[in-house]
């Protein structure tokens, strides 16, 4: 089988572990921030077969003195929204472990933002896992959308 590349958009320790088990036998690239993910993303996404992104992310990067700034509780959409404006057309899967997301407007469900981004960016956008720490369903759900991306 074929290695993939695979760009991973994420910062909490615990799912980066989860996802280099689950990618062990694949090479995978890390950025920690929205700054550095898009940067790689800009110079670099026609490398990758795909991207894994989180939904909350910090704006920019840790630095050597510094714990990294700003949460971004949609810095996952500000991401898409970049890559939709540049044409970085990489298969996208959305990894969170949130499934409500509250706004200006109310809360939006973690399958009502799924149904949101599938029409927004229909160009990469290829669907969302549902990551929990104490459960391994994720695992097949996200074994399903990289399936949808190889067709």
């Amino acid at each position: 089988m074929k290695m993939n590349k695979v760009l991973i958009i994420e910062d909490d320790i615990t799912k980066i572990a989860r996802l280099k088990e689950f990618f062990s036998s694949d090479s995978i690239t890390l950025k920690e921030s929205y700054q550095r993910g898009v940067s790689e993303l800009k110079k670099n996404f026609r490398e990758y077969d795909f991207l894994i992104l989180d939904m909350t992310i910090p704006l920019w990067g840790k630095g050597n003195n510094d714990l990294g700034g700003n949460y971004e509780q949609f810095g996952g959409e500000k991401v898409l929204r970049e890559m939709k404006r540049k044409n970085l057309f990489l298969p996208t899967i959305l990894f969170t472990m949130f499934d409500v997301f509250p706004t200006n407007d109310g809360a939006l469900t973690f399958k009502e933002l799924n149904q949101k981004y599938n029409k927004e960016f229909e160009e990469f956008y290829i669907g969302a896992v549902l990551f929990k720490t104490n459960e391994d369903n994720w695992i097949e759900k996200l074994d399903k959308l990289i399936i949808e991306i190889k067709k």
